[in-house]
């Protein structure tokens, strides 16, 4: 029976989709006076925001205050303590990132032990990072490897060094899969130069750990193309190793 595997593996090759994931870069602590929400430290906030060099992707606010007085009033004065933070904010150069808030005030419970240090908005910034898409491939089905080679030869491109780990490590993983490497090219007839390029990804796989047993390598020259030749675009999508990946019974 077929069946469709997904793996994911993390790399930061441009050759293959990504989905954008926000991760917390920093966070930073704004503090106040007793029963004030003005800013006592506001210069930190643009300097620490400088450092960042990520886009930043979306801003969180966390009111706190001290264990003094009633609880409904410290709820009231966290609220003020992140609009003073949010104003600040939207009067910086931040003005249009996502900002979120969160009113823990006294009962969320203290990041400090000091009364004068919970009287503080926590500003944690988030940036966006890349994160590949799983590949997606079926069993005894070619799935394009995306890597690719110098002009007219079988040197692989150091962009697609990545491209070349991540089918390591799937069959590192996976003790049970083999692998048929396909190579193509495109334009004209160049049966060698197709199964060479086969041939440089099965000797990457043999000099890091996958045995000659579970790989096969062949060339089909310029036979096999998924669109015509008639543009530079075109060719580049046919000029290509796949992968066909199976088990045995």
């Amino acid at each position: 029976m077929k069946s469709t595997l997904l793996l994911l593996f993390i790399s930061y090759s441009s050759l293959f989709s990504f989905a954008q994931i926000d991760v917390q870069k920093d966070s930073i602590a704004l503090l106040f006076d007793y029963k004030r929400s003005v800013i006592l430290n506001n210069s930190i906030l643009e300097l620490k925001f400088r450092e960042i060099s990520e886009p930043i992707s979306k801003i969180v606010l966390l009111g706190y205050t001290d264990s003094l007085g009633e609880v409904s009033d410290n709820e009231l004065l966290a609220e003020k303590r992140i609009q003073a933070v949010n104003t600040l904010l939207k009067n910086s150069a931040w003005k249009n990132v996502l900002i979120e808030t969160k009113n823990v005030n006294e009962t969320g419970g203290f990041p400090q032990t000091s009364l004068e240090l919970n009287r503080r908005v926590d500003v944690l910034v988030f940036v966006s990072a890349k994160q590949e898409k799983p590949l997606v491939f079926e069993l005894n089905k070619p799935v394009n490897l995306n890597i690719n080679f110098e002009n007219a030869n079988a040197v692989v491109k150091a962009e697609s060094i990545p491209n070349l780990e991540k089918l390591n490590r799937i069959l590192l993983e996976d003790t049970s899969l083999f692998v048929r490497l396909n190579g193509h090219v495109c334009c004209t007839s160049a049966q060698e130069l197709s199964f060479q390029r086969a041939n440089t990804v099965m000797t990457y796989l043999l000099k890091h750990g996958i045995p000659q047993s579970r790989i096969y390598a062949e060339g089909f020259s310029n036979t096999q193309l998924l669109v015509p030749d008639n543009s530079e675009e075109n060719m580049a999508i046919n000029r290509r190793v796949e992968a066909i990946f199976y088990r045995k019974d």
